[in-house]
């Protein structure tokens, strides 16, 4: 195994090493790296045993963060130059995988009616990490749910009322069709209220805090029909305006710092958009575009970058998982697919583990090992299990190769 390695370096530093077919045969059953750093550019060779979905990842030193400088693209087996911009690769080091998933149907929670485990029309969720909880919007029913994460009934908040206005003896903390629900970084909740027309908080204990958006007595900001809702890892709020067709960014403090979209026909433009979900990675903005059956994709400005259509009818929503895949599910096709950034559909699912087809699936969550999706038709939540499978090869740019 050593002397192994050590030709396998020498061919790749000097590149006149000759192995001897047997061996020549057994390093292309391998993922490796070959770096080579110039002034303005470096290169990667890599060879790619299977198919499957490559990345380049970059680590920073002594955090957990990992910035993903190339991928997720799905690759034929091959060799492969991979050029990338010297100063993105100088001074660092991580890791090339080549992986692909797999989804598995593994759960599901709920029926119609307004029982503890029950749900009318629910259209939105969202996971709490700290707390190990789901937290579903049932529309219908006027209210947040909170699930654990095997699906236990924990607690329920909000209850049918006007907001505004105390004739109705309705509490503030009542709800009025809550379109979806965001859990923030200290988690806290945030509900897209959907007919009060408003984003509301409750803190980290599960009470009520009041108004986010838009401030009492600010008549220039006003929400018209809130629909998904996201929270980014700087705490900003993200919502779907569903009758402007855009797309607002709200300051943890409730100011508006600026918006995307807009009704009209041009690619940047939106219409009848549903969910949100922002990548970790390079803060892109992925909008669920219903009426346009498409996600379209800005960048953190919000500057429209592209947008994913195949086999999209009526997507209604969207999630971007740690590796930079995006889940889409449509309410149309009745499918939750899987899909690479550069819009290459990779799989898809159509029924649940009991076999029962999907009916109008209408938002999804994450976690690096599950996939939670809100089946609104079948009043209903469905757990998945997320299963990555491949192999990874460090590199630094400081070396030539390392496997």
């Amino acid at each position: 195994m050593i002397k192994r390695a050590f030709l396998v370096t020498l061919l790749f530093l000097s590149g006149c090493v000759v192995l001897y077919s047997a061996e020549a045969e057994e390093l292309h059953k391998n993922l490796w790296v070959k770096l080579t750093v110039a002034s303005d550019t470096a290169d990667f060779r890599i060879n790619i045993p299977f198919d499957g979905c490559l990345s380049i990842i970059s680590t920073v030193p002594g955090r957990k963060q990992r910035d993903l400088l190339w991928g997720p693209r799905l690759m034929k087996k091959g060799t492969y130059r991979l050029p990338l911009p010297a100063g993105r690769i100088i001074n660092r080091a991580g890791s090339v995988e080549l992986f692909n998933i797999e989804i598995i149907a593994d759960q599901q929670t709920g029926s119609r009616g307004s029982g503890e485990r029950q749900f009318n029309n629910p259209t939105g969720l969202d996971i709490d990490p700290v707390k190990n909880e789901i937290l579903v919007a049932d529309t219908g029913n006027d209210r947040i749910v909170r699930l654990s994460a095997d699906g236990r009934f924990v607690a329920q908040h909000g209850g049918f009322g006007l907001s505004f206005g105390n004739l109705s003896g309705e509490r503030e903390d009542s709800l009025d069709d809550p379109y979806d629900v965001a859990v923030g970084g200290f988690s806290n909740f945030y509900v897209a209220d959907h007919n009060n027309e408003r984003i509301c908080i409750f803190d980290s204990y599960r009470s009520y805090r009041g108004t986010l958006f838009p401030k009492d007595g600010d008549r220039r900001n006003r929400l018209s029909r809130p629909r998904g809702i996201k929270v980014d890892s700087e705490n900003n709020i993200w919502v779907v305006e569903g009758r402007a067709d855009r797309v607002l960014k709200i300051s943890p403090s409730g100011d508006k710092l600026f918006e995307v979209g807009g009704f009209g026909w041009s690619a940047q433009q939106l219409k009848d958009p549903t969910q949100i979900d922002i990548s970790s990675s390079g803060g892109e903005i992925y909008i669920a575009d219903r009426g346009k059956g498409r996600i379209a994709i800005f960048d953190r400005l919000g500057s429209f970058i592209g947008e994913i259509r195949d086999h999209l009818k009526s997507p209604t929503g969207v999630a971007i998982d740690a590796d930079g895949l995006v889940f889409v599910c449509d309410d149309q096709t009745n499918e939750l697919s899987l899909y690479t950034p550069n819009g290459i559909r990779l799989l898809s699912l159509d029924a649940s583990v009991d076999n029962t087809r999907f009916r109008q699936p209408s938002d999804i969550a994450l976690t690096s090992t599950g996939i939670f999706m809100v089946d609104s038709g079948n009043h209903r939540v469905l757990t998945f299990k997320r299963k990555k499978t491949g192999s990874s090869v460090a590199w630094q740019a400081t070396d030539a190769v390392l496997e």
